[in-house]
C-alpha cells in the first residue's frame, strides 16, 4: 500500500539509525527515504530525528510515531500476506530479438512452482521488464545480470546449400552470397565490420533482406533467400538450416544470461529463475555456466 510507504521508510530509519541503511533495506535510493521523512515531519509538525554525523536519534515525536505506527504496519502486513495468495503476481519479461526462448523455459517453470500465482507478461521494453533474456552487451543500464553461457557466431545455410559440401568455410567462400542482415544485433554488426576488413564484402557479399528477430531470420535462411550470421546455439532450433563456423582470425562471441531490475520483486524472480538462495549482482564472464 503506497500510502504507508513513508511510514515503512521511517520505521527502517528508526531501527537502523541512518537514512542510507534504511534506503538499502527498502531497496530504494537515499533521497527517497529523506524526502519521505521530510513529508512526515511536515505532516506532524515537528522533527522525527536529530541528525548528526553519528546517525539519527529519534525525538519524542519520533518515539511516539514509531510506537503507534508499528501496530498499523503489522496489521497491513498481515492483510497483504493473506491477500497475496489470491492475487496474481505479474512478472514482466523481455526476450531480445536475437535470443531464443527455449533455454529459459526451465527457469520460468521454476518461477511458476515457487510462485503459483505468477503470470508472465512479455514486453518489448527491456527497461520496464522484471527479467531480461539478453546478451550481456545489450543489458539495460542499471540492471543486475547473471551470465549463463558463452557462444560463437557462425554462418547459417539452408540445408541444401552448395557450401555445405566444403569441409571448411572461409571468408572467400562468401563472395556473391546474399546475406540476411540482423540490424537488431550489435554482434552481427561487429562481424560484418570484420568481413569488410577481410575483403569479403568488396568481393561481392550483399545484403538481400533484413530480419526483425532471429526466428524470422531462420525461416528466411531455410527458405533459401540467403545466408545469415547467427549464434551457433541456434543450430538445433530449425531443421531447415545448418550452422557452420567460418575460419576467421577474430571470431565474434557473446555471453547470454538473465538480467533483472534492481527491485526486491525482480530480484526474487531472478532468484527463483536461477534456483539460488540469493541474487548478488553481476558475475564475471569467466564464471559462465550452462543453463
Amino acid at each position: 500500500m503506497d500510502d504507508l510507504t513513508p511510514l515503512r521508510y521511517f520505521r527502517a530509519a528508526y531501527e537502523l539509525g541512518t537514512f542510507s541503511a534504511a534506503a538499502r533495506a527498502c531497496d530504494v535510493r537515499q533521497p527517497s527515504v529523506s524526502a519521505a521523512i521530510a513529508r512526515l515531519e511536515d505532516r506532524y509538525d515537528g522533527p522525527l530525528f536529530h541528525r548528526s554525523r553519528d546517525g539519527l536519534t529519534p525525538t519524542a515525536l519520533g518515539h511516539e510515531l514509531y510506537s503507534q505506527a508499528g501496530g498499523v504496519l503489522a496489521q497491513v502486513s498481515q492483510l497483504e500476506a493473506r491477500l497475496k495468495g489470491h492475487v496474481a503476481r505479474m512478472v514482466r519479461v523481455y526476450c531480445a530479438p536475437d535470443v531464443m526462448m527455449a533455454p529459459f523455459e526451465a527457469g520460468l517453470a521454476r518461477i511458476r512452482r515457487s510462485v503459483p500465482r505468477a503470470q508472465f507478461q512479455f514486453t518489448d521494453d527491456a527497461l520496464q521488464a522484471d527479467l531480461q533474456f539478453v546478451a550481456e552487451s545489450c543489458l539495460p543500464r542499471g540492471c543486475g545480470y547473471h551470465p549463463l553461457w558463452q557462444e560463437r557466431y557462425g554462418l547459417a545455410l539452408h540445408s541444401a546449400h552448395p557450401l555445405l559440401a566444403k569441409a571448411t568455410l572461409t571468408l572467400a567462400d562468401l563472395a556473391g552470397e546474399a546475406l540476411i542482415a540482423r540490424p537488431y544485433c550489435p554482434s552481427a554488426d561487429r562481424f560484418l565490420t570484420g568481413l569488410a576488413q577481410g575483403g569479403a564484402v568488396s568481393a561481392g557479399l550483399r545484403v538481400a533482406a533484413s530480419a526483425i528477430h532471429d526466428a524470422q531470420l531462420m525461416d528466411l535462411v531455410a527458405a533459401g533467400l540467403g545466408v545469415a550470421l547467427m549464434p551457433m546455439s541456434h543450430g538445433e532450433a530449425h531443421r531447415g538450416l545448418v550452422l557452420r563456423e567460418i575460419s576467421y582470425v577474430d571470431p565474434v562471441t557473446r555471453v547470454v544470461g538473465v538480467g533483472y531490475r534492481k527491485t526486491g520483486f525482480a530480484g526474487d524472480m531472478a532468484r527463483h529463475f536461477l534456483n539460488r538462495e540469493s541474487v548478488t549482482g553481476a558475475m564475471s564472464s569467466a564464471s559462465v555456466a550452462a543453463v
